[in-house]
């Protein structure tokens, strides 16, 4: 009996035909298949992060010390970066022109005085006859006239004695507050003027440091409306001071943390048009003198945030300024707007509307995810895998073209 053979062509058609149908099939199944994300279940918690921002560093008292009067130094009393008390005399300058001109001022106050007297004298007596009808009020008002301008003429000259008093007192320089002196460029025989554009020397008062930093609107919002969210420093419960200032910490210039705490005690009331920022003033103590005036390091706001619902970032993306989380709603992605506080820790967010205690979110992969993607939570996914073992064997029917071939050339 005579075999009849299909063309090896037409069964290699067929084949591929069968093959490219069972692939298709298993393409659709993955697809339909739920895939696997990280996800976490909402709860509210606490978080506790930190905002640094730089800042310069001032003495509780800075000040630059001008002559007030013009001469010549005759004796320097100090070294400089010493350690001087408020009132300790600094500099000397010639006295004797000054000590010639409040002579002289005292001069004229005494003649003042006598020429007021004898106007008080002529005044008096001519009054006098003036009621007993001796003499005529012509001579009565010149008089008085004569008192008025003797008197006019002491004020004036009393005034000039307090200017004189006044430069004279000024030929010694004396330190204004407590603190420690700078360097000076001044010596014995330099002549000083108050023109002068370079002060003789600093001092600084730095047993208290003041340090100045900018924050942004938001961030001043955040920090004003801080008893609302219950934000408390890391170290203790405590928001602040009993005054209502708010803790902050310092690190140092070489990045080592300063000691002390410090308290925000001013902040102004306008917001720079140009940075759109707000400029802080926090005080911390130095009682060993470490921070010193003219540094620079950085301010370390500590904030706790208590009973909070916290994500991490990774959980987010952003549309239009708008920032989304998927949530697992009946295995189906949900694409979910929230809002989030001003400010994080780089890590997490905090949520303030948008998000419930108990949902499911993804925390990662949300930026390839799209609305209604059927998902599952990825440690729930071990079934998945078997699943797909199961349907592998079916393609695995499907002989390549190639093994079709062998097998026809062995019927043959």
């Amino acid at each position: 009996m005579k075999k009849h053979l299909l063309p090896i062509s037409l069964l290699a058609t067929a084949f591929i035909s069968i093959f490219a149908s069972g692939c298709k099939e298993e393409t659709q199944s993955q697809a339909m298949s739920p895939k696997a994300y990280p996800m976490m279940t909402l709860q509210r918690g606490d978080l506790i992060f930190k905002q640094e921002y730089p800042a310069t560093i001032k003495g509780i008292h800075d000040v630059d010390i001008y002559p007030q009067v013009t001469g010549n130094i005759t004796a320097v009393n100090f070294e400089e970066g010493m350690i001087v008390s408020k009132d300790q005399e600094l500099f000397h300058i010639d006295p004797i022109p000054y000590e010639a001109s409040y002579e002289r001022a005292r001069a004229n106050v005494a003649k003042a005085e006598a020429d007021l007297a004898s106007a008080i004298f002529d005044r008096d007596a001519r009054t006098e006859l003036f009621r007993k009808s001796a003499t005529s009020k012509l001579d009565q008002i010149k008089a008085q006239s004569a008192y008025d301008e003797s008197e006019a003429h002491l004020r004036e000259a009393q005034a000039q004695l307090k200017a004189a008093k006044q430069d004279l007192d000024n030929t010694v320089i004396k330190s204004p507050v407590n603190g420690i002196l700078g360097m000076c460029d001044i010596h014995v025989g330099s002549s000083v003027s108050p023109s002068m554009s370079k002060p003789l020397i600093s001092v600084s008062d730095n047993s208290s440091v003041r340090a100045y930093f900018s924050l942004t609107e938001s961030v001043i919002l955040f920090i004003q409306k801080a008893s609302e969210i219950k934000i408390v420093d890391e170290e203790s419960n405590d928001s602040g001071t009993h005054d209502g200032s708010y803790k902050v910490f310092f690190k140092l210039a070489d990045g080592t943390d300063y000691q002390y705490p410090g308290y925000i005690d001013a902040m102004s009331g306008i917001v720079d048009k140009a940075t759109g920022s707000v400029s802080i003033r926090a005080t911390f103590p130095n009682p060993e003198r470490i921070i010193q005036s003219g540094g620079a390091g950085t301010i370390v706001i500590p904030i706790k945030i208590k009973n909070q619902i916290i994500i991490p970032q990774t959980a987010t993306f952003e549309i239009q300024d708008k920032v989304f989380v998927y949530k697992n709603v009946d295995g189906k992605a949900k694409a979910t707007p929230i809002q989030i506080m001003s400010i994080d820790d780089g890590v997490n967010y905090v949520v303030i509307n948008g998000l419930e205690v108990g949902d499911e979110i993804v925390t990662n992969g949300a930026g390839l995810l799209r609305e209604g993607t059927p998902i599952v939570k990825q440690e729930e996914s071990t079934k998945a895998p078997q699943a797909d073992a199961k349907s592998a064997p079916a393609a695995t029917d499907n002989k390549d073209p190639d093994t079709a071939k062998q097998h026809e050339n062995k019927g043959e």
